[in-house]
């Protein structure tokens, strides 16, 4: 896993938005987004320094703004979930018109890039998981520890609308809250290699 102060390259034109949650919520990509909302967030050890930490009343909200929308798009994450939804679910990332991840009741992960996929596996509680969702406008894929899952057939991005994205809970409701943390969150506008998504994922066997 890169060091947090590497893990947000500035100077990468591809990239949309960093979040290393090194004890603020803040943005470390060129585009410096700040969040419009920002409540009910703590900071605990995370899989590189620290971690956000997000529980039911937890908000973190980010305006609409041009550079989130692309033709091809890459969200990848680290996640610890401290529960799974019993039922409904959980939101990791989500913006009505943009790309989103959500974790799903029996373990599902819904990937959610030109198509909406729950694909089943095993998260299991209180361990540290990586997951990508990436699309080209073509084939959506699901990566989870830098192992390919699932690949399907896939419609455009989906990147219309002028909605504010919301990490760690529901847009536009604020609900759906995740119970655990966040870590190293980025969003690309571009689809990463398998083997960029490999080494973000730490995995020496893929």
């Amino acid at each position: 896993m890169e060091e947090p102060a590497a893990l947000c390259d500035a100077s990468d034109p591809s990239l949309i938005a960093c979040f290393a949650f090194e004890g603020d919520p803040n943005d470390g990509s060129r585009h410096q987004f700040k969040p419009e909302r920002a409540q009910n967030l703590r900071y605990e050890p995370g899989k590189g320094g620290q971690a956000l930490r997000v529980t039911r009343g937890s908000s973190l909200e980010f305006r609409h703004d041009a550079a989130w929308t692309a033709p091809a798009m890459t969200i990848d994450v680290w996640i610890k979930p401290a529960t799974l939804p019993e039922s409904g679910r959980y939101a990791v990332i989500d913006s009505g018109g943009k790309p989103s991840i959500f974790l799903m009741a029996g373990g599902e992960i819904r990937c959610t890039m030109g198509v909406e996929r729950n694909v089943p596996h095993s998260l299991v509680p209180g361990e540290w998981t990586h997951i990508a969702c990436l699309s080209d406008g073509q084939t959506q894929s699901l990566y989870v520890n830098g192992v390919e899952i699932d690949r399907s057939s896939s419609g455009a991005v989906i990147a219309s609308g002028e909605q504010p994205i919301f990490i760690g809970s529901e847009e536009p409701s604020g609900k759906d809250e995740l119970d655990g943390l966040l870590d190293s969150l980025r969003v690309f506008g571009r689809t990463l290699a398998p083997q960029e998504i490999c080494a973000a994922a730490g995995n020496d066997a893929c």
